[in-house]
């Protein structure tokens, strides 16, 4: 079975015994706004997507993917099955939400184990509906097969092909030979949409 890696699975020895994994594309923390239990989210896009507006996200090539181990671009035929974009959150939701990880694990804290499902997660900390459905909106017109959005509202599941990736994310999907064993992973950093990034 192929594996398709990313930044987040390719360097861990460990892990590079998996035989599959899961790509996961980082954007945006424009679809992270602010939510409380009280309000809902409010959305962040609120124009049509430019798509000469990109933006490079530094540091989505994982440090393996090098040119020792590269052994060129695969085909834009090339099944990407499962690929999961996450979705980040602005600095005010990050601090909110370490906030409450150390509440929830401090002991004498009124939060002590007062654990969140995936649902009040999303809630708390996830974007506005209509931010996920003009991404995945975006997705769909890209070529790609959504599957759904996890509970958390953290990510995306879509898949595609090499190609589709490639133009939507403006970055080839390259087989690495790491170890002896064959990966896959972006060749150079991600170049993303403006209103989503």
């Amino acid at each position: 079975m192929k594996s398709l890696l990313s930044y987040a699975v390719i360097g861990d020895a460990k892990e590079s015994q998996v035989k599959w994994t899961t790509l996961v594309l980082i954007l945006g923390s424009a679809l992270w706004v602010p939510a409380t239990a009280q309000n809902l989210a409010t959305p962040l896009i609120t124009q049509p997507i430019d798509e000469t507006r990109l933006v490079k996200l530094h540091g989505s090539v994982h440090p393996l993917a090098q040119a020792r181990y590269d052994r060129g671009a695969v085909p834009d035929s090339f099944p990407a099955e499962r690929v999961l974009l996450l979705l980040s959150r602005p600095a005010h939701r990050e601090t909110a939400l370490r906030e409450f990880l150390s509440e929830v694990h401090q002991r004498g804290s009124a939060s002590y184990h007062q654990w969140l499902t995936p649902p009040e997660y999303g809630q708390q900390f996830g974007p506005a509906d209509s931010d996920i459905q003009t991404a995945e909106s975006w997705l769909r017109s890209q070529g790609f097969n959504v599957s759904r959005v996890t509970k958390s509202k953290q990510f995306i599941e879509f898949s595609g092909t090499a190609g589709q990736l490639r133009k939507a994310f403006h970055t080839e999907i390259h087989q690495y030979n790491v170890q002896g064993e064959t990966h896959y992973a972006n060749a150079s950093e991600i170049r993303a949409l403006s209103p989503i990034v």
